[in-house]
Parts: C-alpha cells; sequence; structure tokens
C-alpha cells in the first residue's frame, strides 16, 4: 500500500465509482490504450458490461477491448463473456457475462425505476476521461507486478485505480424519455467536489459508455445501494455546446431484450465460468 497516495474520495463516490470501469484497447504492437468507459448492469439475472460502440471506431475488433485488474494484468472482456452484439445505430455495446460478476464492484440492477427518494430533476454521470488518466498507453514490456505498485492503491475500504481517475458530472434534466437522456455540462469556472474553484473542469473525453444516474436526495449514502443510486442511462457524447446526451433506460432494455431475441453470436466459456458463485477481482 502506498501511504502517500491521497484517494480522493467520500463513501458515497467510493459506490457510486464501482459502477463503472476503465476500457483499454490492445493495438497491433501488443501495447494498451486507454480508451473510454463501462457500465456494469445487470437483468434478468444476468450481469452485463456495456460500452458506446464508437469505441470500436477505426475498425477495432471487439477481441482487442480489456480490463484492467488489480493485480496489474490485462484481460479481454470476451473471455468472461458469453455473448455480445454491437448496436452501431444506438451506439451501445452489450457483453452478457451470465453468472459473472466482478469483485468489489457494483451492478445497476436497471428493472428498478421507482424514483422516490431521488433527485428527480437532475442525474450523475460517471466515467473515466482520459484528461483524467495518469497513464493513456501501457507498454507490452510492463509486468504485472510493476502495474499493480504504480497502478493500484490499496486501503481498508478496498482497491482503487491510480492510473484512470474518475470524475462524476451532475446535470439538471433537460430531456427523459424512451429513448435518450440529456443534459448539460459547464466546464468554465465552476467548484469541484474535490478541487474547489476550477477555471476549466477536466473534458468528458473517455466518459463515454459511462452510467448516468439518479441520486438520493442530498446524495447520502444508504445501506442500500439499490435507493442510494438508480439507473438513468449510458452517457454517449459531449457535445461543443455543452450538452451530453445518453441512451435512456427504456432504450437499453430494449436493447437487451433484442439481445436475447437476435441470439447473438456465442462462444464457450472456460469451465470457470461455468461456476454460478465464479467472480473476478478487477
Amino acid at each position: 500500500m502506498n501511504s502517500s497516495y491521497l484517494y480522493q474520495s467520500d463513501n458515497y463516490d467510493r459506490q457510486s465509482q464501482r459502477f463503472v470501469v476503465p476500457l483499454y484497447i490492445k493495438d497491433e504492437l501488443g501495447n494498451y490504450g486507454f480508451s473510454s468507459t463501462g457500465t456494469l448492469v445487470k437483468y434478468k439475472d444476468s450481469h452485463f458490461i456495456i460500452f458506446a460502440a464508437h469505441a470500436l471506431d477505426g475498425g477495432v475488433d471487439f477481441e482487442r477491448v480489456y480490463l484492467f485488474f488489480y493485480d496489474g494484468t490485462f484481460h479481454k472482456i470476451k473471455t468472461f463473456a458469453i455473448g455480445y452484439q454491437i448496436f452501431k445505430d444506438d451506439d451501445i455495446v452489450i457483453v452478457d457475462c451470465f453468472n459473472r460478476a466482478f469483485e468489489q464492484k457494483n451492478y445497476f440492477d436497471i428493472e428498478k425505476k421507482s424514483l422516490i427518494g431521488f433527485e428527480k430533476h437532475y442525474f450523475a454521470w460517471a466515467g473515466f476521461p482520459i484528461s483524467q488518466s495518469t497513464s493513456k498507453s501501457v507498454h507490452k514490456s510492463k509486468q504485472p507486478e510493476a502495474l499493480k505498485d504504480k497502478f493500484v492503491h490499496a486501503d481498508e475500504s478496498g482497491n482503487y485505480f491510480k492510473n484512470a481517475r474518475y470524475f462524476t458530472i451532475i446535470s439538471k434534466i433537460h430531456t427523459n424519455n424512451k429513448l435518450e437522456i440529456t443534459g448539460h455540462y459547464n466546464r468554465n469556472n465552476i467548484n469541484l467536489k474535490y478541487k474547489g474553484e476550477v477555471s476549466m473542469a477536466p473534458h468528458p473525453k473517455g466518459m463515454s459508455g459511462g452510467a448516468m444516474y439518479f441520486f438520493s436526495k442530498r446524495q447520502v449514502l444508504k445501506s442500500d445501494l439499490d435507493l442510494t443510486f438508480r439507473f438513468a442511462g449510458i452517457g454517449i457524447e459531449y457535445r461543443n455546446n455543452g450538452s451530453i446526451v445518453g441512451v435512456a433506460r427504456g432504450r437499453i432494455i430494449e436493447l437487451l431484450d433484442r439481445f436475447e431475441n437476435e441470439n447473438p453470436i456465442q462462444f464457450a466459456p472456460s469451465e470457470n465460468h461455468n461456476v454460478a458463485t465464479s467472480k473476478s477481482e478487477i
């Protein structure tokens, strides 16, 4: 444990950032480049990773999308999945991990929709901005132990990444319908929770695929996470005029149902993936 590292996060934010994971793309030379954000959800007793389809732009194959683990190793998302589907028109990729859940991570139960006890006029967007990443590229020669020592912080509350710092945007709801949820992010001269007044806040590039969610009134962490964080959608785009756009919960559910009905590409999981209680530490 690196005692000199200060992890700036209260208990509420520690839980909120556990719903999202940083994603990496492995290039032709075998190096890993920070890409975007993935969101963890559960639906009909299955676990899913959802991310933005434009992370695969430029001919990037799904095989090249990786997760970074707390032990300093990189693993293909595909190795944890029983299937996936790309919904290009919605800019969404759905990865079905079935009974495979990651340790020390949270999953939105997206079947829950009641907003009793939640702020109804605001939502949050959480993800990993590229500007907050301390290492945008990891060379293939780096050993896991060295990466763990450099990029992982451990304390009594758990493990946290130092190479990809999460960021949360709070926005008033502009639109929220079955297809999209939109808001606004003003980067100029704002007050950030941990840094205070700044002339320019982080650019959201890299937060695509991150979770949009409703939060409990006054952002109070309750004993039941389902009463603290309620899934609203997947953040997809930040526009030059400050608008932020996401695919709404209703549309995500439609895509999940379509995924199930259309029998996407399947690949056989390894033996240890068939265990109902199987978990991985990420």
